[in-house]
């Protein structure tokens, strides 16, 4: 069975799948250039595909007025059209100028090259890609020679011309001088060449036929990726043809296929008829889907060192299921992300052995090594010089779990941590167990505090959620020799969603995280709280339109609805973000506004004595700059800055690139203003404090690097302050 599809009004896409061009000659016309570009020529083209590996093949032969879409001429190779594959802008390709391997024979040039167009976008064309260019460096052309070389130039011209869409140049090549080598060597003006090229009427897509054979045609789960590949077709009626275009659309439809139930479909007939007394194409374009795959038994090379249950269980593809190449890209990033392997490889058997209705699913890992040990040193503006001592053992010998131990030395912070975390189990949560004992001096208050931890968490590609029981003691020193000590038992919930288009860089999207906590106070006395944190971070593009960049940097109600319901599903269907490429990063040149917004309160009586972990305190580096590292706090009475109950910040930053030879640079300019209060009532948190400052961000190798001066309005201070890294 076969489908039908009449191309009416589509959208657009930028895959790539080179076709080269053959010209075939039709009737004959009274033109003053070649017979094989006088009449219609069809662009035909056949791609065959095994695990998208395709091949494809294109050629332009005649369209007789009258119809009869029969030929006897000879089609001309597509090897002879003179690299004219790559003749756009930016694709790579080295200019014809400029080509070392052609001709050292003279470093200077034997002749020079003018060319005039009313199309400035036709002028860089050739004057990129123009293969009479690449003789200039050839120092004994004779004046034969010389005109041999512009006639076969018209030829190039014209398939250089072709690529974009323009199959009625006129053409018009001038040489303004006598023997190029005798005029070179008298030291005269060097001979010139004038090519004068009138592009004519751009060829557009006038029709365009889809056709789909196979089991996609009689398979109702499929129809809606159906209906997409066929409104997703990237050359519309009324578009520019062009054959970069043409190569695109293709491979943007077969790769639709493939993405979903039809891993093995392939292009099986492709074919382009121009017109060029209309300057019109006819497309018809033929697939095959092939059979409808579904997932049969997990297959396992590699596991060795480590349970395979743990690799059946972060795989994540239920048997017999539809294919979706998706499945196996998510797979395979949560098997790198487990921290068990080094390198992964999922995909579903599409061998002749196979059997689409129950496919195995291939599963290659390479293992990480048992143990792992790690210094590091670093250095903070608010913290100074930094050791760490970092130990993984991935498989500790009492329960099997993963053990961690940290160890982290700093002038204010000094801290010890110890964590098992077991093996995800069928739905990905892990049992997490942890201890830590922690030193903390800010200005003339010591803090000692000591926890344990205890609970279940789950880390998805986007969404981190956790919840946990928590014991807490904490002894809080002043320089006058006073000690307050408090314990306190919580039940905790935390949840955390990323919706950037970087992990590394971002430049548009957001995050959101919410903490939940509930407990009671042990000592020195009984008494209930409850505590709250909420923080959003997001990127508003200024090179994308208002709508689209707002749309980006703010949860969609939906998002919200989803998180009010706890729904991590809804949330993790959303779309992602079109992660930066090196071509959308060239084109951003407005920058991004950055804003982050954080409000946390804890809720007990007036004179419980809470931890002061569980309480608040703001300023530094990563919150409110032109403050010092916790500096933002309640001030007692005896002058000294603690922790509150309440808490407020917020940033608005704007980052542009710094431009050099007119192309942004690894550089951003940065201007921020700062703001931020904690207090033991909310109507204390005002005034704000607030803080403003500017400096430069470096896209560095290893992560953003951002150092800026910052003026804190309220302490009347200037402070150095650098950011390493990014982390939501």
């Amino acid at each position: 069975m076969c489908v039908h599809f009449r191309q009416r009004a589509l959208l657009s896409a930028t895959a790539r799948l080179p076709c080269p061009l053959r010209f075939t000659p039709s009737s004959c016309r009274s033109f003053s250039w070649p017979l094989p570009l006088l009449a219609g020529v069809v662009l035909a083209g056949a791609c065959t595909g095994a695990q998208a590996q395709m091949n494809t093949a294109s050629e332009l032969a005649p369209q007789p007025a009258s119809g009869d879409t029969s030929s006897s001429a000879q089609a001309k190779p597509a090897a002879d059209l003179a690299q004219t594959g790559t003749a756009t802008d930016g694709d790579g390709s080295t200019p014809a100028s400029e080509d070392p391997a052609f001709s050292p024979i003279s470093q200077g040039k034997s002749f020079d090259i003018r060319i005039e167009s009313p199309d400035d976008e036709v002028r860089k064309l050739l004057d990129r890609h123009l293969e009479l260019k690449r003789y200039q460096k050839v120092s004994d052309l004779d004046d034969a020679e010389l005109r041999q070389l512009l006639t076969n130039s018209e030829t190039n011209i014209r398939q250089l011309l072709g690529t974009q869409g323009y199959f009625t140049p006129e053409i018009r090549q001038e040489l303004q001088a006598h023997v190029a080598s005798s005029a070179a060597a008298a030291g005269g003006p060097l001979p010139e060449v004038v090519i004068t090229v009138d592009p004519g009427p751009r060829t557009t897509v006038k029709q365009v036929d889809l056709n789909f054979a196979g089991a996609i045609t009689n398979y109702p789960p499929a129809l809606p990726q159906l209906g997409e590949i066929y409104n997703g077709w990237g050359l519309p009626q009324g578009d520019p043809f062009m054959q970069n275009a043409w190569s695109d659309a293709k491979t943007l439809a077969l790769r639709g296929l493939q993405a979903e139930r039809f891993p093995t479909a392939k292009l099986t007939d492709s074919q382009a008829v121009i017109d060029p007394d209309t300057s019109s194409a006819s497309l018809r374009i033929s697939y095959d889907s092939g059979p409808v795959y579904k997932y049969g038994p997990v297959q396992i090379k590699g596991a060795e060192r480590y349970d395979p249950v743990i690799i059946e269980r972060l795989t994540r593809v239920p048997r017999g299921a539809d294919y979706k190449q998706r499945d196996m890209v998510d797979a395979q990033q949560r098997l790198l992300d487990s921290g068990y392997y080094t390198g992964a490889f999922v995909s579903v058997d599409t061998s002749p052995e196979s059997n689409p209705e129950d496919a195995p699913v291939l599963v290659q890992v390479q293992e990480a090594k048992l143990q792992k040990l790690v210094f590091g040193v670093g250095f903070s503006t608010d913290r100074g010089p930094r050791v760490s001592i970092d130990h993984t053992h991935n498989k500790e010998p009492v329960f099997g779990w993963r053990g961690i131990n940290k160890l982290q030395v700093d002038k204010v912070r000094q801290a010890f941590s110890t964590a098992l975390l077991a093996p995800p189990d069928d739905k990905l949560w892990r049992w997490l167990a942890n201890a830590s004992v922690t030193r903390e001096k800010y200005g003339d208050v010591t803090y000692n505090t000591q926890q344990l931890r205890f609970g279940r968490t789950k880390l998805e590609k986007s969404i981190d959620r956790t919840y946990y029981l928590q014991y807490d003691h904490d002894s809080v020193r002043f320089n006058d020799g006073t000690r307050d000590v408090s314990q306190a038992l919580s039940a905790n919930y935390v949840w955390t969603y990323r919706r950037f288009n970087s992990q590394t860089y971002p430049t548009s999207g957001y995050g959101i995280g919410l903490e939940l906590g509930g407990g009671v106070t042990l000592q020195p006395q009984h008494t209930p709280f409850g505590r709250v944190a909420a923080r959003y971070l997001g990127f508003l593009s200024l090179d994308e339109g208002l709508r689209e960049g707002v749309g980006k940097a703010l949860p969609l109600p939906k998002d919200l609805k989803a998180v009010a319901t706890g729904n991590a599903a809804g949330l993790s269907d959303q779309p992602l973000l079109q992660a930066p490429t090196s071509s959308s990063v060239l084109k951003r040149r407005n920058g991004e506004l950055v804003v982050r917004l954080e409000g946390a309160g804890l809720y007990a009586k007036q004179g419980a004595v809470i931890p002061s972990n569980l309480l608040f305190l703001t300023g530094g580096d990563a919150t409110v700059r032109g403050y010092g590292y916790q500096d933002i706090g309640v001030e007692d009475a005896n002058g000294f800055i603690t922790p509150g109950r309440y808490m407020v910040a917020g940033s608005l930053e704007y980052r542009r690139p710094l431009f050099l030879r007119g192309r942004p640079s690894d550089w951003d300019t940065v201007l921020y203003v700062d703001a931020g209060s904690v207090a033991n009532r909310p109507q204390d948190l005002r005034p704000l404090k607030v803080g403003v400052g500017a400096g430069a961000l470096w896209r560095s190798p290893v992560g953003p690097v951002q150092m800026s001066v910052a003026y804190g309005i309220q302490s009347k201070k200037v402070r150095l302050h650098m950011n390493l890294g990014f982390t939501f």
